[in-house]
């Protein structure tokens, strides 16, 4: 749910910091990096024994401890603000998928190891896709917001979007 995560992070972030001076790029990356380490982990590498796309990446600790890195290593400046946008598209990841309603997941490791168990995580993948229409309303609504943002900002523009690009920046 690529739309989905992106643009929730995305209105969040407008909406709670009002900081135009965030580095979107980081922000949509930390929106999708929990779904991007997980599941090749959990489905592929660790198949046998999780089964699951939702592991390390998708409990509370993952983005705290980007979070404490940014404010250990780097006393300020872009790196620091950028691995900070990528903590707070982590959470903002873990709020859109409602992680805290799986504890053992959320609070690991305070609340146990993992739910394991051989379950086929692929073969089951159509039937999980269409059994849930709300997941497909919720990456069509991701998308909408996206585009509206897309037009709202005038990013049509080739250089508006190249300040995109090169330096993560919304003008407008």
């Amino acid at each position: 749910m690529i739309g989905y995560h992106v643009a929730v992070a995305l209105f969040g972030f407008r909406w709670i910091f009002r900081d135009p001076g965030v580095d979107v790029r980081y922000l949509a990356a930390g929106a999708l990096l929990p779904d991007l380490v997980d599941l090749p982990l959990g489905t592929v590498v660790f198949a046998d024994r999780y089964s699951s796309g939702e592991l390390w990446s998708h409990t509370l600790a993952a983005p705290s401890l980007v979070v404490v890195a940014a404010l250990v290593f780097f006393r300020h400046g872009v790196r620091r603000r950028r691995l900070l946008a990528l903590a707070v598209g982590m959470f903002f990841h873990l709020l859109a998928d409602g992680m805290w309603t799986s504890t053992a997941i959320f609070l690991w490791p305070f609340a146990g190891d993992f739910p394991t168990g051989p379950k086929p995580y692929w073969s089951g993948v159509l039937d999980r896709a269409f059994s849930d229409p709300w997941r497909w309303v919720a990456e069509a609504g991701g998308w909408l917001y996206l585009a509206g943002l897309y037009r709202r900002l005038g990013l049509s523009d080739p250089a508006r979007r190249r300040l995109v690009w090169t330096e993560g920046r919304l003008a407008g």
